[in-house]
């Protein structure tokens, strides 16, 4: 019940942020995704090496001079594992945020509730493929540092595969004179 709560308020934030202004520069996505541990020792203690996740939501804003700012919120469903992640990050784009293909570098902060909440430290990258104006394709790679004093998460590799939809049309196909220098 408080998963169905989570995403109708979700959903009613991320809709009446899109009515701000025309030229808004917000993404919503929706991806599937993974945590994996590396050892066995890690997949015993948690109770098995793979969790997925279905769905991840996640909402994006360019914020100024390549950097985007990006909220995520993920829980397994369906699996014996209990594994839900509430996510920040900076992205840095490399000035490539007006083109179809926009690779990454992020750099941000979890707290995953698991046994109990574990804060961890990520670092990762990622690229969005943009097949039409407000549509795109993100696929990113992230590692979850947790240290070692926190015993219920272990540091793991998460990624995530997910539809994209931004709220003001993109240009699929930039001019040179139309772009700020």
């Amino acid at each position: 019940m408080k998963f169905k709560s989570l995403i109708i308020i979700f959903s009613f934030l991320t809709l009446s942020i899109s009515s701000q202004n025309s030229e808004n520069k917000w993404t919503f996505g929706v991806s599937l995704a993974s945590a994996q541990y590396s050892t066995d020792f890690q997949a015993k203690a948690l109770g098995g090496q793979f969790i997925y996740q279905s769905p991840r939501f996640n909402i994006s804003k360019y914020m100024f001079a390549n950097i985007t700012l990006d909220g995520g919120i993920s829980t397994s469903i369906g699996d014996t594992q209990k594994y839900t992640t509430f996510d920040g990050t900076l992205r840095y784009d490399f000035g490539t945020s007006n083109n179809n293909v926009v690779p990454y570098l992020l750099l941000g902060g979890s707290i995953i509730s698991a046994d109990r909440p574990t804060p961890t430290l990520n670092f990762g990258a990622g690229n969005t493929f943009w097949f039409s104006e407000n549509y795109g394709l993100n696929l990113q790679f992230m590692y979850k540092y947790s240290q070692d004093k926190f015993e219920s998460q272990f540091s793991h590799i998460y990624t995530s595969v997910g539809l994209v939809y931004s709220f003001g049309s993109r240009s699929m196909f930039p001019r040179l004179w139309n772009e700020n220098h």
